[in-house]
């Protein structure tokens, strides 16, 4: 039996849609054997629809296969569950089969995904960009900055978030979106307070879905009231990832507990560094 684990992600991070992403600490692991035929289980031992369809996506030529599925990383939430898995699962089927190249599960994973951000992070690990030509690079995150997810009991399909975003944008919401992701990478590097300022806020993602999470917004503010450097939607929500140092992390905890008033619960997770790996 073989087994392979990818961590949790949240993507785009305000401005930078279906670019930017950072990988998180829970997982979903995935364990595979060779089988007469093919056999997806879940955590409780069923067989299920979905996880098949996840599994036999990265699939591609390997022979049926035993597989079972066990994850940490909340579903319908924005944090890359569906990533995760599909990394996972394209890692432990390539290590079953011979040489696991991470390059093709990442092709594997982001095609099957239909966007490339959270399928990065889940096999690079860290905070990761995705360019226009599909390249992955590392980005530097400084070691000062820690991070506080806020997970509502809502949940919020992807597709349904992205059926309510336009096909084009205008020149103005282009060029401010081209500066924020600038001043947030920046951000990111040198935890500069003045550079995530000039980086909050999206028009391009979290405006237009404002009316499907309206507590998504909510928490983005109370993070931020309370001393978060940054906070945006976590993919395509309803989570929302706050961006913080360590001496104001349990201000913006608390403040996004009260936000949420009962209606779901925060996470500190640390930063996944490694990404996908062969357990």
């Amino acid at each position: 039996m073989i087994v392979a684990s990818a961590p949790a992600s949240s993507a785009n991070l305000g401005p930078g849609f279906d670019v930017l992403a950072l990988a998180l600490a829970p997982r979903c692991r995935v364990a595979v054997e060779l089988a007469e035929g093919w056999e997806v289980l879940g955590p409780d031992g069923g067989d299920h629809e979905g996880l098949q369809a996840l599994v036999w996506g990265v699939a591609g030529a390997a022979p049926p296969h035993r597989v079972e599925v066990a994850s940490d990383v909340p579903i319908g939430k924005g944090l890359g569950s569906s990533a995760a898995l599909r990394v996972a699962a394209a890692a432990a089927l390539e290590a079953s089969s011979g040489e696991v190249r991470l390059e093709r599960v990442f092709r594997n994973a982001a095609e099957a995904e239909g966007h490339p951000d959270n399928a990065a992070a889940a096999v690079y690990g860290g905070l990761v960009a995705v360019g226009a030509l599909g390249e992955v690079r590392r980005l530097a995150m400084h070691p000062s900055l820690v991070v506080v997810v806020a997970v509502p009991d809502a949940v919020l399909s992807t597709a349904e978030a992205r059926a309510v975003l336009s096909a084009e944008v205008s020149r103005g919401v282009a060029v401010r979106t081209a500066a924020r992701i600038a001043f947030l990478v920046e951000g990111f590097r040198t935890a500069d307070p003045d550079a995530f300022r000039e980086a909050a806020g999206d028009e391009i993602h979290e405006t237009p879905r404002r009316h499907l999470s309206p507590i998504s917004f909510r928490l983005g503010f109370a993070a931020r009231a309370a001393g978060a450097l940054h906070a945006a939607w976590s993919g395509a929500g309803p989570a929302v990832l706050a961006v913080t140092t360590e001496e104001r992390r349990d201000a913006v905890r608390i403040a996004m507990e009260e936000a949420l008033d009962g209606a779901g619960g925060v996470l500190c997770p640390g930063i996944d560094r490694e990404g996908v790996r062969i357990e």
